[in-house]
């Protein structure tokens, strides 16, 4: 068996090729972690998600805040525009969204067990429109 001789400009393409192949899936995971949740405070009756929203910003999200079933919400900041006691589903549309953190406070009226919620925030890439649900969990 003989060595095949490589040429000397071979390895400067094959850096070039590997580097926009390996590029390319970085950029597109980079648009699809536009936005990001975390619990602050996921038991006893303050409920808080930090919502962080990188750019180019989705112009809104849909934030969905799962409850025990029959759990009396007291307030809420930003105000929710729907909640399904019967399903234990809050929800909130925030509109005019731009780059920055955003927290959602929940009040209760009587506390919550640790485990006992989660979340999700769905939006449209702005760069694909595709619909991105992520679950936010404690």
């Amino acid at each position: 068996m003989t060595a095949k001789k490589i040429h000397p400009g071979a390895p400067g393409l094959l850096f070039l090729a590997l580097f926009l192949l390996l590029s390319l899936p970085i950029s597109l995971r980079a648009g699809e972690a536009l936005v990001s949740g975390q619990y602050l405070s996921a038991v006893g009756q303050d409920i808080k998600m930090q919502i962080t929203v990188a750019g180019p910003a989705p112009g809104t999200l849909i934030v969905i805040q799962n409850l025990p079933i029959g759990t009396v919400i007291d307030t809420a900041s930003p105000a929710f525009n729907q909640y399904d006691a019967g399903k234990g589903e809050v929800k909130w549309l925030l509109t005019h969204v731009s780059p920055g953190r955003y927290i959602v406070n929940l009040r209760l009226l009587s506390p919550l067990a640790p485990g006992g919620i989660s979340g999700e925030i769905r939006y449209k890439n702005p760069a694909n429109g595709r619909l991105i649900n992520l679950p936010v969990r404690p």
